[in-house]
């Protein structure tokens, strides 16, 4: 059997200019919603934004860059742990919500907290923002299982 010359090889069919249409049409709405910029900026998954729930993004979004970098790995760390990072997830009994497990009493009480039902309405930075808030006035004990880090 003869071996395809690169020219033979690199003819493109309908189907693979579809697929390389399709894989940068991907990445160009990755790109526009922001998922490049959080793995950048070490947020989460949808970590940009007012937190769909009223959280006054520009506020919380100037708080998460004022912190240092151990802090914000502190919370990339410790949501990873609690949630995989999952800022809509509710735990099975549905008693912690978003990424970092809040309580709805914790999540109401925590400094920085735009309030709300439970923090699963808020987008990631700024569940992280109310957490490391929490965790630097009352420490780590709040995620005993994984904000040790």
């Amino acid at each position: 059997m003869t071996q395809p010359s690169n020219q033979e090889m690199s003819v493109r069919t309908p189907g693979t200019i579809r697929t390389g249409i399709a894989a940068g049409a991907l990445i160009a709405a990755l790109a526009l919603t922001g998922v490049g910029a959080a793995a950048s900026d070490g947020g989460g998954v949808g970590s940009g934004g007012d937190g769909g729930g009223g959280g006054g993004g520009g506020k919380y979004d100037r708080e998460w860059d004022s912190f240092s970098h151990k802090d914000k790995r502190w919370a990339r760390l410790t949501s990873e742990c609690e949630s995989g990072g999952d800022p809509r997830i509710h735990s099975p009994g549905g008693t912690y919500h978003g990424a970092f497990q809040f309580s709805t009493s914790t999540w109401k009480a925590s400094p920085m907290s735009p309030g709300g039902r439970h923090a699963d309405s808020y987008n990631w930075k700024t569940q992280a923002v109310v957490a490391v808030k929490l965790m630097k006035k009352s420490g780590k004990q709040h995620w005993p299982n994984c904000g040790y880090h």
